[in-house]
């Protein structure tokens, strides 16, 4: 619960500098440089071990442009549409997750699959706030950010292709957040450079913005895994959307309309088709 929730308050932190004037791409630079200052300092902590093999290093720096795409995705989204219902939008990537395994690991398709997709479709509709004759900005907003979905999902199904999963968690992570970090460095000078924060309150966000939905929203999601397993920790990631969501009306003062609730609702059941196991029947 605190990973999820931890998560969703990405816009809370990330806001601030984007209507500071600062660029998406600065804001995801210090999200990762930060966040994997504090993940080394858990590490040292805890005294693991830092040492990776090099056969790794380029498996890891596929892993970060991933990681860079969908985090870069889902903050620059924010500039065209509500960040909740954008977040919310981002977490449809367990249905991205299904259908990449359908179309690349011949996964079959089951009813609740079915279902679930449908829904995903639905609630993307109701989410992108459309109505007839109003101005179509929000349909760009909603196709970014079911980029960082997708993105996100070829993340998760890359971990087991590229045989990393016995990296220890912390560690792997650790190593995405500087590989990520050291990526947008070397495109900067590309896109204008890294814009430095220049005030205290701008620090604060990016400096909260790199310890609490990054950091801390890792960890605990490692932790979570460790002591509930992957189920409900996936369940409870619902949490991510919903206090998202949340941030957005109470602190941004952004809408929130029957036809968001009902996408917001659609999503969350899809998602949850896909990631609750089904009953089996003993014989």
């Amino acid at each position: 619960m605190v990973s999820s929730s931890a998560f969703g308050m990405i816009p809370l932190f990330s806001m601030p500098a984007l209507n500071a004037g600062m660029t998406t791409l600065s804001v995801v630079t210090h999200r990762y440089a930060i966040g994997s200052i504090f993940i080394l300092l858990l590490m040292l902590w805890q005294h693991e071990n830092l040492k990776i093999q090099w056969g790794d290093v380029w498996r890891i720096f596929i892993l970060a442009i991933f990681n860079n795409l969908g985090a870069l995705t889902l903050i620059y989204g924010y500039q065209f549409m509500d960040s909740g219902p954008a977040t919310t939008l981002q977490f449809s990537y367990p249905v991205f997750t299904c259908i990449i395994m359908m179309m690349f690991f011949h996964e079959r398709i089951t009813w609740r699959t079915a279902i679930a997709i449908a829904l995903a479709v639905m609630g993307v509709a109701f989410l992108s706030g459309w109505q007839p004759g109003e101005s179509n900005v929000s349909i760009i907003g909603v196709v970014i950010e079911l980029l960082a979905g997708l993105t996100y999902a070829v993340y998760l199904v890359l971990v087991p292709v590229l045989k990393v999963r016995n990296i220890e968690s912390s560690k792997l992570t650790f190593y995405v957040f500087v590989i990520s970090t050291l990526q947008l460095l070397a495109v900067a000078p590309l896109c204008g450079g890294i814009e430095v924060a220049h005030t205290p309150s701008l620090i604060t966000s990016l400096v909260l913005l790199g310890l609490i939905p990054t950091a801390i929203s890792n960890y605990t999601l490692i932790l979570g895994l460790k002591k509930i397993g992957s189920t409900l920790t996936s369940i409870l990631g619902a949490l991510e959307p919903l206090t998202a969501m949340i941030v957005g009306v109470c602190i941004f003062g952004e809408r929130f309309t029957l036809i968001i609730g009902i996408g917001f609702v659609a999503i969350i059941t899809s998602v949850m088709l896909l990631i609750v196991p089904a009953k089996t029947t003993k014989n």
